[in-house]
């Protein structure tokens, strides 16, 4: 998901992020060279979804298995930042395109690739 970080209407930094992409990133930080890390999602064909894409490859995050959706795009999410540091998420991930990966059509090229997987895990 694309990440805003910041006050409403005020400063924002933009990332992306999310909990199973974020657990993706440590293994891959914390393993380096010994373990093939792969990401599986599915993303839109517009710019955002590609600098993403690009961005976990520069991570060391095999992206083969990021499905691209031509009619949809990544989810978004806001974080806002309070006076003390304390942190309030607003989503805005209902169309996107990872909600409907199980649908997409390429999605049997995720299940052969699965067999010949030693460990994956799915998000809670």
């Amino acid at each position: 998901m694309i990440e805003l970080n910041g006050s409403p209407f005020g400063s924002m930094e933009q990332a992306y992020g999310g909990d199973s992409l974020n657990s993706a990133i440590y293994l891959k930080r914390a393993a380096g060279e010994n373990l093939q890390v792969s990401y599986v999602t599915a993303l839109g064909v517009d710019p955002l979804s590609e600098g993403m894409r690009s961005r976990w490859q520069d991570a060391g995050i095999d992206t083969a298995l990021v499905l691209r959706d031509e009619e949809r795009q990544p989810g978004l999410y806001l974080i806002q930042l309070d006076e003390h540091g304390e942190r309030t998420f607003l989503y805005w991930r209902d169309q996107s395109a990872a909600k409907y990966l199980l649908q997409h059509p390429d999605f049997e090229k995720v299940e052969a690739a699965w067999w010949g997987t030693t460990w994956f895990t799915f998000p809670g």
